[in-house]
């Protein structure tokens, strides 16, 4: 271990800064989930700007790699309507050296043949979300299939008292736009530079780019914008079979160059297994976190913290008995989710 490696791990141990030093961003978060924000300045916008505001990556992969502002609107809903903690605190664990474990992690992946599936068939997905403590079991737990070349998904409509049905309904992706079918997605990935500082000035470029179309809302700053490159690679790690095995090797290579990117070994995901953390705190304050099976890497949930304690206003025409939605105390996850399974089958239905 270089220099350069032990002060990164020496500095992963040491504490978050002080609240008082941390933009409110929470607040932030939540009026753009909620979608309290107004229209962005600047002239005007294409549809596919507006698609990228409300969404960093397609409906489909919701299930797959949860975006900040809809989970944390999610879980800040759940506190804010029922008082309860939407999920446990991370676990804390011992840090590691980003760069040694990114690189292993790259190297272990590079290693995996690049099979591109056929256009047929269909990419399965099982996610679980955690909720608020009484909500049914079912709303926990999301499956979803999407045909490869996107003109179809499938999933069950199991509500209650009914027989589970499968619901197969046509799509049409849009490779312009955020909204691209995992066959698309396969290919954008797969043409991505390979060495991992042209990546990185790649998504840097495309971060610049919605941000302006935005109106300068993503993100403010240098330590902004690498906060929401981090987000948008980690959007990629969630992309499960959409991602070719190349694709993943560079993008582990370029998260270890981002500044504050901290990894933690012996940590659990949403569902309690054991794995390996990828985190970085943003300039409001706000921490996101994925985590990678041990061993193989595997992409396993997402995760969103509160380094800051928040006392958050009840949503626009909600009224709860005593005045605001209770406290967020810091360290609460404010989404949490896992990937229960991520694989290619033949046919909707078809569990692997």
């Amino acid at each position: 271990m270089n220099d350069l490696e032990e002060l990164a791990a020496f500095r992963a141990q040491v504490r978050e800064p002080d609240t008082d030093r941390l933009a409110n961003g929470r607040d932030r978060l939540v009026r753009e989930a909620l979608g309290q924000n107004g229209p962005a300045t600047g002239g005007r916008r294409s549809s596919e700007a507006r698609d990228r505001r409300r969404l960093r990556f397609p409906k489909w992969q919701i299930g797959l790699a949860a975006g900040v502002a809809v989970a944390g609107a999610a879980a800040v809903a759940a506190v804010a309507l029922n008082g309860e903690d939407s999920a446990p605190a991370p676990i804390a664990a011992r840090p590691v050296s980003a760069t040694q474990i990114l690189e292993r992690a790259a190297k272990t992946v590079a290693s995996r043949p690049d099979q591109r599936p056929a256009p047929n068939q269909w990419v399965y997905t099982r996610t679980y979300q955690v909720m608020q403590k009484n909500a049914p079991s079912s709303l926990r737990h999301k499956e979803e299939w999407v045909r490869f070349d996107g003109r179809e998904s499938a999933a069950y409509d199991a509500r209650p008292g009914k027989k589970p049905r499968l619901i197969v309904s046509q799509t049409k992706p849009d490779g312009d736009s955020e909204e691209r079918s995992p066959s698309q997605w396969y290919d954008y990935l797969r043409a991505l530079p390979h060495d991992p500082s042209a990546l990185l000035a790649k998504i840097d470029q495309r971060a610049k780019t919605y941000n302006a179309e935005n109106g300068g809302r993503l993100y403010t700053g240098q330590d902004g914008r690498d906060q929401w490159v981090f987000g948008r690679l980690a959007d990629f790690l969630g992309l499960g079979p959409s991602t070719p095995p190349s694709g993943r090797a560079a993008i582990f290579r370029a998260l270890a160059r981002i500044p504050g990117v901290q990894v933690k070994e012996g940590t659990k995901d949403a569902l309690g297994r054991p794995g390996t953390t990828v985190s970085r705190t943003g300039p409001d304050g706000t921490r996101e976190e994925f985590v990678l099976a041990p061993g193989t890497y595997d992409y396993r949930g997402r995760r969103i913290v509160a380094t800051k304690a928040r006392h958050l206003p009840n949503p626009p025409g909600v009224r709860v008995r005593g005045g605001d939605a209770p406290d967020i105390p810091a360290g609460s996850a404010l989404g949490d989710q896992a990937v229960e399974v991520a694989a290619i089958v033949d046919r909707a239905g078809q569990r692997p």
